[in-house]
């Protein structure tokens, strides 16, 4: 299949590479909003979005991740990581010593936004600047179980408008690391 879509990853650097999502056999005119037929580890929610109606078994490099594992969310590091209260609290710590702010609260909010950069952290590593990556449904899912919003009503995955000066840059740093 020399050519095709599925080999195109062998031409990327290695940190591309790991991070190609795999070719859906979906057609791109089937929406994927409304319903979780393009689930395939069996806890994905309904998004209201497209970009984020991704399930985990659907990108390359979390299923290699996930093994013989039904989801993502099921793994054991997902719960260390992404879940316990204590290791989201020295994460936000963490950012905000950064940014030379005040320590953070611990409302659901900063909570779910944690076990978010936390996942992304854990599975990505440093993105660089204003670089961005979707969360699949079921792992949005199981944190927003454990801290849920009380209205019920969350921001979900927000692009970042910028043009290519900023994204090669953004790549340039997360090449230096």
């Amino acid at each position: 299949m020399s050519g095709s879509l599925k080999d195109i990853s062998r031409c990327l650097p290695p940190p591309l590479r790991a991070r190609c999502r795999t070719v859906s056999c979906q057609k791109p005119e089937e929406s994927r909003i409304g319903h979780v037929q393009w689930c395939l580890c069996g806890s994905c929610v309904p998004m209201p979005t497209e970009k984020e109606s991704v399930c985990c078994k659907e990108l390359n490099f979390i299923s290699a991740t996930v093994h013989d594992l039904p989801c993502i969310a099921a793994h054991p590091s997902f719960n260390a990581v992404c879940i316990n209260p204590d290791v989201l609290w020295a994460a936000r710590v963490s950012l905000h010593d950064r940014f030379s702010a005040g320590l953070p609260n611990k409302g659901q909010i900063t909570n779910r936004y944690a076990g978010y950069r936390q996942f992304t952290w854990w599975m990505h590593g440093w993105l660089g600047r204003r670089v961005r990556r979707v969360i699949p449904s079921c792992a949005v899912n199981k944190i927003r179980q454990v801290y849920p919003e009380p209205s019920g009503l969350y921001t979900g995955f927000q692009p970042v408008d910028m043009d290519h000066t900023e994204v090669d840059e953004a790549w340039t740093d997360f090449y230096d690391m």
